[in-house]
C-alpha cells in the first residue's frame, strides 16, 4: 500500500459516493425502525448510570414498564420485584427574573423503577444488520503487523460486548473482535488506527464524538476502497451517529489529511519491516 501509487484525488469521489449511500440508508425502513425504537429509551444521567451499574452490572437496554409495553414486551413474572431503582427528577415552571424567559426548576427527586431488556419477554427489538466481510486473512495479518511496527498495541478478543467490533483508548492500544471475519476486522483495525493517529486523547475531549467518528469511519472507508475491501456497514454506522452528506463534506479536509497520514505511516512501517527482514 504505497501512497505514491494511490491517487489521493479519488478521495473526493469516494466521499461523495459515501455521502449519497449514507443519505439513502438514513431513509431505509430498517434504520428508521431502529432509530424510532432507540428514541424511546431515556439518556440516563451519570448518577443514574452508576445506580444501574451497581444494581445490575449486565444491563444493556433499560426502560420503564410502560416503555417496554409500548414496544411489545412485558416484564417477566419473576422479575417484577427485581426492578432497578433510579432517581426521577421533578420540575416546576419558573421565570428568569432578568430575561423573563420560562425556566424548568428542579424541586425534588423520586424513586423510579426500570427493567433491563433481559428482564422482559416479547417482540424482538429491531437491530441494524451487520454484514460480515470474509476472505482477507493475509491482508489482515499484514495490517496487524504494520500497525504494531508503528508502536501501537493490537489486542484481539473473542469476548467483546455484543455489537462492539473494536475500540482504541487514545494511548496506543487497539482492540479487535475475533468474532468478526477478517475483511470486517481489516476495516475495524483501520478505523481504530485512524483514531490513534488523528485523534489523541486531547482531541477526543475537545471535538464532538460525532466529528471524531465521522472522520475515523470515512478515513477507514477510503483506505478500504484503496485496498479493495467491501464496506457494507459504513453508511449505517454513520447514520447511527447522525452523520449526513453535509457533515461528511464539511469534514472532507480532515478526512483527506487523515487518509494521507495513515497511508504514509503504514507505508513507512512496511518499509521498516522489509528492511528488518
Amino acid at each position: 500500500m504505497n501512497p505514491t501509487t494511490m491517487n489521493l484525488g479519488r478521495i473526493d469521489a469516494w466521499i461523495a459516493h459515501l455521502a449519497e449511500e449514507t443519505d439513502v440508508v438514513a431513509h431505509s425502513d430498517d434504520l428508521t425502525r431502529y432509530l424510532t425504537t432507540l428514541s424511546r429509551f431515556w439518556s440516563y444521567s451519570v448518577r443514574n448510570c452508576y445506580l444501574i451499574l451497581a444494581q445490575r452490572p449486565t444491563a444493556t437496554r433499560v426502560a420503564s414498564r410502560k416503555t417496554w409495553e409500548s414496544l411489545g414486551r412485558t416484564v417477566k413474572p419473576g422479575e417484577w420485584r427485581q426492578a432497578i431503582q433510579i432517581l426521577c427528577p421533578h420540575f416546576k415552571k419558573g421565570h428568569d427574573e432578568i430575561t423573563g424567559e420560562e425556566t424548568q426548576d428542579l424541586i425534588r427527586f423520586s424513586t423510579g423503577y426500570v427493567y433491563d431488556v433481559a428482564q422482559t419477554d416479547g417482540e424482538p427489538l429491531p437491530e441494524v444488520p451487520w454484514r460480515q466481510t470474509p476472505g482477507f486473512d493475509d491482508l489482515y495479518g499484514w495490517l496487524v503487523a504494520a500497525t504494531r511496527r508503528l508502536g501501537l498495541t493490537v489486542a484481539e478478543y473473542d469476548d467483546l460486548e455484543e455489537g462492539v467490533h473494536g475500540w482504541s483508548n487514545g494511548r496506543g492500544v487497539i482492540a479487535v473482535s475475533t468474532r468478526d471475519l477478517t475483511g470486517s476486522r481489516c476495516q475495524t483495525l483501520l478505523h481504530e488506527v485512524a483514531h490513534e493517529l488523528c485523534h489523541d486523547r486531547r482531541a477526543r475531549l475537545s471535538v464532538s464524538r460525532q466529528m471524531v467518528e465521522c472522520q475515523a469511519e470515512a478515513i477507514s472507508y477510503c483506505l478500504c476502497q484503496a485496498l479493495g475491501i467491501p464496506t457494507p456497514n459504513t453508511p449505517s454506522y454513520l447514520v447511527l451517529y447522525r452523520i449526513d452528506k453535509a457533515i461528511l463534506m464539511a469534514n472532507l479536509e480532515a478526512i483527506r489529511a487523515g487518509v494521507a497520514r495513515v497511508l504514509c505511516e503504514m507505508n513507512r512501517a512496511s518499509l521498516h519491516g522489509t528492511a528488518a527482514a
